[in-house]
């Protein structure tokens, strides 16, 4: 699909904007081809702004943070990438912090430590914003974002919404914004006063289960866990481990990892993603299904 890209610089002037973005240099495995265009809102208010005049003007458009469980296709995104990693404020009010969709979990995490405040150490390495681990539920060792959120800010069907926890239908690496694939524009959690030295053994926990990971340039974990059996573990059994295409390769370390070895394709990785549902399927009756999101055509 074409459209203008002056009309929209134009329509959206004052938010930052480049031509020709580059996904292999801004997704985490490193993979993809280029968006005519990119927006780089700065605040809340200006990625509505976006997301609305984009809409109005039937554009297509992605939302990017961090650029983690993504894969871009090899030919690109024949739309607009919305970036959020400038709607980054972190306010503090007593034991809640307010963070815009685009903040760093590193720094949230870091800047809720020196207040004495903890409850989200499990996401400590992480590569996510405060936006993309509340649209896919994030977490690890079995805890979830879901367990800190007090409400979201989101724009859903034309609107401007706060979200209470109870209505934000978190489950298992989903959430409400990811079914009904709304923005999430800002999040505000509820932490726990903590002493510094508790919270630095538990971050310590968190970082060193992430360090015993795959190294390397990847989505981080490919496949949802099914509810009896890790999908590492059904991926590894199914004989997978190590295999290649191209320079993709399901990890010899954790199976649910594909890396990049360099010049890797989206080609090459669809290719192990489709080998490993076959294969695992085939083995147990199993149907893995993807955490990741696809960006452009594939």
């Amino acid at each position: 699909m074409s459209f203008d890209k002056r009309a929209i610089e134009i329509g959206l002037s004052g938010i930052s904007c480049t031509e020709d973005f580059d996904f292999r240099k801004n997704t985490t495995i490193g993979i993809g081809g280029k968006a005519a265009l990119a927006l780089f809102p700065g605040s809340a208010d200006e990625l509505e702004r976006a997301v609305r005049f984009l809409i109005e003007n039937a554009v297509p458009f992605c939302i990017l943070g961090r650029g983690a469980n993504v894969l871009a296709s090899d030919r690109g995104f024949s739309g607009v990438a919305v970036c959020t990693r400038s709607v980054r404020q972190i306010l503090f009010l007593q034991e809640d912090v307010y963070c815009g969709c685009g903040a760093d979990f590193s720094e949230i995490i870091a800047l809720s430590e020196r207040k004495g405040l903890g409850g989200i150490e499990f996401m400590a390495g992480i590569p996510a914003t405060a936006g993309g681990a509340v649209f896919m539920n994030a977490g690890a060792q079995g805890q979830y974002i879901a367990s800190a959120v007090k409400y979201v800010d989101a724009f859903e069907c034309g609107k401007r919404l706060r979200i209470p926890t109870k209505e934000c239908d978190f489950s298992y690496k989903c959430s409400r914004f990811m079914k009904r694939n709304s923005i999430v524009l800002g999040v505000c959690l509820h932490l726990k006063g903590m002493e510094t030295q508790k919270i630095e053994l538990s971050l310590d926990r968190a970082k060193a289960a992430r360090n015993r990971l795959p190294k390397g340039r990847s989505m981080g974990c490919v496949f949802k866990n099914p509810s009896s059996i890790s999908a590492g573990a059904l991926i590894e059994q199914a004989g997978l481990k190590g295999i290649s295409h191209g320079d993709a390769i399901i990890s010899d370390e954790h199976a649910n990892f594909i890396i990049n070895r360099g010049n890797a394709t989206a080609e090459d990785v669809r290719y192990l993603i489709d080998l490993a549902k076959e294969q695992v399927y085939k083995r147990t009756g199993v149907l893995l299904e993807e955490e990741i999101r696809y960006i452009g055509d594939f």
